[in-house]
């Protein structure tokens, strides 16, 4: 999942995005726990990131030793499972 969500970063491709999906709520489907892709293929809701890029620091929410922002690593997991709609894919 991590090589579809730098793929669709890097080409801007909204059909990988979609694959992303797909092969989450597959997995999700057969019982398969995800390992957080850390939401790579999101836009980061605390620092605005875009998708493909690591976090970076902001004030108030500083990273400390993680590469993601918890909030969207938890957008990630929701929008997996359906439980918040899809973000807009890739702009």
């Amino acid at each position: 999942m991590r090589e579809v969500a730098s793929a669709a970063a890097r080409h801007r491709d909204p059909e990988l995005y979609k694959s992303i999906v797909k092969i989450g709520r597959a997995a999700l489907s057969q019982g398969v726990e995800l390992v957080p892709s850390g939401g790579l293929f999101l836009q980061c809701p605390v620092c605005g990131v875009s998708p493909g890029q690591r976090c970076i620091n902001v004030p108030k929410n500083p990273l400390q030793n993680n590469i993601f922002h918890p909030a969207r690593i938890e957008l990630a997991e929701k929008a997996l499972k359906g439980e918040v709609p899809l973000p807009v894919p890739l702009h």
